[in-house]
C-alpha cells in the first residue's frame, strides 16, 4: 500500500524547518530557463518550490550546509533528480537532513518537490457528468506550465500579483471546456470551491485526466476506521480496528493545529485556501482535501515544499499529494466522482474519526 520508496517508521528521520534566506537578483538567461519548457530528460525530476518570484539558491558540492558552492537555482528551475541523501555534516540549526543529489550539486531536500515530467493526450471533446454539463478532473503531471487567464485583473492573488502565474505537479482542476489555440489543444481549468471562480486555459498536454475508478474508496465496508496524527513526531496513521494500514510523515500547523477527536465533516476532490493577515496566503489547486475541524484545518496535498515531518502549515495537516489521495480514498464519508464534494449532513454518523495528540 506503501510505495517501496518511502521510509519506513523506524527509517524515516526526523525533519524540521523550510530552507530560508533565498534572495530576490534579476534573473539571468542560462540552462535552467524555465520558458524554454525543455524539461530535463530523467525519470525523476526536482523543481525549485521555495521563496518568490526570483528567488534564488546556492547548491552545494557536498550535501551539508558549509559545502562550497557548487553553482546556483532559481525558484521553478527544473533539475534531474538522481538521488536523497543524508547530510554528511550535521546541521543543528534543522531536523531535515536529507539533500537531493542533481548532476550539477546538492540541494536541501525541503526546497525540492519531486516532480516528473508526463504529458498527456489531449481529448478533444470532455465527458459528458450526470447533469448533463460537460467537465473533468484532472491533475497536472508536468513540472510546471504557464496559465492564460480569461480576466486580468483576476480574483485570486496567486494569478493576479505574479508575472507569471502558472500552475504544478500534482494539483488538481476541474476542466469544462476544451480549444484549438494555435495548434495547440487547451482547457480551461477552474476551482469549484473555496474562491471566487476564476478561469484560465492550459495547454492540455500537461493535463491527465482523473477517472472515476481511480477514487472509488479503499476499505468502504471496514466501520471501525481511525487517523492518529501524531504532533511530536509529525507522522500521520490510518488505523482499522486498530491495526495500522497506512503511515506517513506529514506537516501539521503546531499550536494552530487543533487537537482532540473529531469526525469528517467534509471532503473535496481539489480546493482553493487563503487567509489575509499576518499568516496571508493564497493557494489554489489544493487536491485531496479531507476537513475534520470546523476552524478549517484539513488533511490535504502540498506541493509547494518538500518538507514532510515538520510543523510548518497554517493549520492543516500537510502531506505527499500520493499520500493525501489515498487517505482520501480510504476515508469515510465516500464522496462520488461529480460534483466532487460532500459535507456530511447526518452528523457524522459514517464518518472516519480522526485523534490529533502530542
Amino acid at each position: 500500500m506503501k510505495p517501496d520508496y518511502k521510509l519506513t517508521r523506524r527509517e524515516f528521520l526526523k525533519l524540521s524547518g523550510m530552507f530560508v534566506g533565498a534572495m530576490m537578483l534579476p534573473r539571468p538567461k542560462g540552462v535552467f530557463a524555465a520558458a524554454a519548457r525543455q524539461f530535463p530528460q530523467a525519470e525523476k525530476l526536482g523543481r525549485i518550490c521555495v521563496g518568490m518570484e526570483g528567488a534564488w539558491f546556492k547548491l552545494k558540492t557536498e550535501p551539508n550546509i558549509n559545502a562550497p558552492e557548487a553553482g546556483m537555482v532559481w525558484r521553478d528551475d527544473v533539475l534531474i533528480w538522481n538521488r536523497e541523501v543524508v547530510a554528511n555534516q550535521l546541521d543543528l540549526n534543522v531536523y531535515n537532513q536529507r539533500w537531493v543529489e542533481t548532476p550539477g550539486g546538492y540541494l536541501q531536500s525541503s526546497m525540492v518537490q519531486p516532480v516528473k515530467n508526463q504529458p498527456n493526450q489531449p481529448l478533444q471533446s470532455l465527458p459528458v457528468n450526470p447533469d448533463g454539463s460537460k467537465g473533468m478532473w484532472v491533475e497536472i503531471t508536468v513540472p510546471l506550465v504557464d496559465i492564460k487567464p480569461t480576466r486580468m485583473p483576476a480574483a485570486s492573488y496567486w494569478i493576479r500579483e505574479v508575472n507569471k502565474p502558472r500552475i504544478y505537479y500534482s494539483q488538481v482542476f476541474w476542466a469544462y471546456d476544451v480549444r484549438q489555440e494555435n495548434g495547440i489543444t487547451e482547457y480551461l481549468l477552474t476551482e469549484k470551491w473555496g474562491a471566487e471562480p476564476d478561469s484560465y486555459w492550459v495547454d492540455a498536454s500537461a493535463c491527465r485526466p482523473i477517472t472515476a475508478d481511480e477514487i472509488t474508496p479503499i476499505h468502504p465496508d471496514v466501520g471501525d476506521k481511525l487517523i492518529r496524527i501524531n504532533m511530536n513526531y509529525q507522522t500521520l496513521s490510518c488505523l482499522e480496528g486498530g491495526r495500522e494500514v497506512y503511515f506517513c510523515e506529514v506537516s501539521s500547523g503546531g499550536p494552530s493545529t487543533p487537537l482532540g477527536n473529531t469526525l469528517i465533516w467534509r471532503k473535496m476532490i481539489s480546493t482553493h485556501m487563503s487567509a489575509g493577515g499576518l499568516i496571508a496566503y493564497d493557494t489554489g489547486g489544493i487536491g485531496w482535501t479531507t476537513l475534520f475541524h470546523g476552524e478549517g484545518s484539513a488533511i490535504h496535498a502540498a506541493f509547494w515544499h518538500n518538507n514532510f515531518g515538520t510543523a510548518l502549515s497554517h493549520g492543516c495537516i500537510n502531506c505527499l499529494p500520493e499520500d493525501a489521495k489515498w487517505i482520501w480514498r480510504w476515508t469515510n464519508p465516500v464522496v462520488d466522482y461529480y460534483p466532487g464534494e460532500l459535507t456530511v449532513s447526518d452528523g457524522g454518523q459514517n464518518s472516519t474519526r480522526v485523534e490529533v495528540f502530542y
